[in-house]
């Protein structure tokens, strides 16, 4: 029997294990690369300006989730490169630490093997949620190894993917637990801990839901039909969305009771008449908590001008097209274009349903960054690449199996070619051909913008650029001789992931001000008299998705962009 059993995994075994080379290899190489020698041999400049983010909170210089930040600096620690004693505290000191070569070196080993995990993470978790289909495990895996976006994550020294693994496998052993393997409770603990404190991803919590008696589940769902409760959901996430959003006016609270007309009340339990009633003013109620409305509404201003509340109605649409872009750029097109097909399986499929109330923390999740999420950078979506790549799977093999085994390796090579595209970004990063620019041009005075990361030389006399320099007729900015500016700065001037497509109202924009935004926007379009463009150093792709994504939203890549070379002209 064990030799049968034996042979019987032999072969899945030996597939996820080439899932997880196939993951590793991608992301190790580009963790031990990006940032090395832009300036000569052995030097190291930052590429990604948000690693090391939880180290410097672990060492008390930044406020932030410390779980990934302990573990990163005690695998530096075992390199021979711990922190150096008494710099706790010491802001300067510890980001001086914490962004210096050998730390980011040990959380980007740290992030690159935790995210070539997740594909075989994602596997095992469809093996236990579809096990008559093998197929889509694998599938799902492959494409989650195959995403450029996940690599690129992988490959830097940020909390995103190992708290993307922690989640998954917190699922993982959420829904062993609820199908053979029982003994994968007592694991559930150490791992909602460490889904939670990684990244302060406190929907992780829901996944207990799963551990209520059935009678609760038919209590709550008692006189609804599927699509009518979705409705009626749908209905109280959008009217949490509205009491959320800086433009609502408070005199429009009686427009909200049209969500009662969702609710079949003379079918549901009465039990639960009174929390649907209760259900928007709970939800004010709960936006009276200053932590919640911080994560739901923002600020309206904040260091860098307006804040993410400022955006107003504009983030309706901002927020509904961010998830299909994100997804199909995530995983390409081919696979973003499954995922209906596997929403439509996963709904037709009868029960157990237990194992799949596992994933709701993903579902509330989705609709969280849907309606109400003020704060929409593409990198926060990334704990959904994963569903999506199993869903995408799902929706693949419920096509003609002919069809599927003829097409499977193109459904794979397309996200590959993506992922080249996208990676090979980082490798030509415009930061290293500025420095060739440095020593053709050899400027005298210049100004940059954040972002731009020039080399530091001694015979050029360089800071950086405020905006305040362009006032008053740019009389501060004429002392110089030239400009550089970054499109990871300029972009918030231009329709991207914070703005949405809707930019006309520069008052609407999100972290500038109204002058900030239209001296950029003047500037790149050759309407200051002063500025004239000498050169653009710009990111290039050919796959059809990264190169629409530039056109209407700019660069996808976060810290990777565009960089314009202006003349000052006296």
């Amino acid at each position: 029997m064990d030799a049968d059993i034996r042979r019987e995994w032999r072969l899945p075994l030996a597939l996820l294990l080439c899932i997880f080379l196939l993951g590793l290899l991608p992301r190790l190489y580009s963790a031990a690369l990006l940032g090395w020698g832009w300036d000569g041999p052995g030097t190291f400049n930052l590429v990604n300006f948000d690693e090391g983010g939880s180290c410097r909170a672990a060492l008390g210089g930044f406020k932030y989730s410390t779980f990934i930040g302990r573990q990163t600096i005690a695998i530096a620690g075992l390199l021979g490169a711990g922190p150096p004693p008494g710099i706790a505290g010491d802001a300067a000191a510890v980001a001086a630490y914490c962004h210096g070569a050998e730390h980011i070196r040990g959380a980007r080993i740290f992030s690159a093997v935790t995210g070539a995990l997740t594909p075989v993470v994602l596997a095992l978790l469809a093996f236990c949620l579809l096990p008559a289909q093998p197929a889509v495990g694998l599938t799902a895996g492959a494409l989650l190894a195959l995403s450029g976006f996940h690599i690129s994550e992988s490959h830097s020294g940020t909390v995103d993917a190992p708290s993307v693994f922690f989640i998954y496998f917190l699922l993982l052993g959420a829904v062993a637990a609820s199908t053979r393997w029982r003994r994968a409770l007592w694991a559930l603990p150490p791992l909602l801990t460490a889904a939670v404190w990684a990244k302060y991803w406190v929907f992780a919590l829901l996944t207990l839901a799963a551990a209520l008696p059935a009678t609760v589940g038919e209590f709550v769902a008692r006189g609804w039909s599927r699509w009518r409760f979705c409705l009626a959901v749908l209905t109280v996430v959008i009217a949490f969305g509205c009491l959320s959003n800086s433009d609502f006016p408070l005199g429009a609270w009686p427009l909200l009771a049209l969500g009662y007309l969702a609710v079949p009340w003379r079918r549901i339990a009465p039990g639960m008449i009174p929390l649907w009633l209760a259900a928007p003013f709970l939800g004010f109620a709960l936006l009276q908590i200053e932590v919640v409305a911080s994560y739901t509404m923002g600020a309206m201003e904040g260091r860098f001008g307006s804040s993410y509340a400022a955006i107003g109605w504009h983030k309706w649409l901002r927020n509904a097209l961010n998830i299909p872009l994100v997804l199909t750029v995530g995983l390409g097109l081919p696979a973003a274009l499954c995922i209906p097909l596997g929403v439509r399986s996963l709904l037709r499929s009868g029960p157990p349903w237990r194992p799949w109330l596992c994933l709701l923390p993903l579902v509330v999740f989705l609709l969280f960054m849907l309606v109400p999420a003020p704060v929409t950078y593409y990198r926060h979506y990334l704990a959904l690449i994963p569903a999506a790549a199993l869903l995408a799977a799902m929706g693949f093999w419920t096509l003609p199996r002919r069809w599927a085994r003829v097409g499977l390796p193109l459904f794979l090579a397309w996200p590959a070619l993506l992922a080249w595209d996208l990676v090979a970004d980082y490798h030509r990063d415009p930061r290293i051909e500025l420095r060739h620019w440095y020593q053709q041009a050899r400027p005298e005075r210049l100004l940059f913008s954040y972002y731009v990361q020039p080399p530091r030389l001694p015979e050029v006399a360089q800071g950086l650029f405020r905006e305040s320099f362009a006032r008053d007729g740019g009389a501060v900015l004429r002392q110089g001789q030239y400009l550089l500016l970054s499109e990871n700065w300029y972009d918030t001037a231009f329709a991207n992931e914070l703005n949405g497509p809707l930019i006309g109202d520069l008052q609407r924009l999100v972290k500038t001000t109204p002058f900030n935004a239209q001296f950029y926007r003047q500037a790149l379009a050759g309407e200051v008299d002063y500025l004239r463009q000498e050169r653009v150093i710009a990111v290039n792709n050919f796959m059809p998705e990264l190169v629409l994504h530039k056109h209407w939203y700019g660069t996808f890549q976060l810290f990777v962009g565009d960089i314009h070379i202006f003349r000052i002209l006296q």
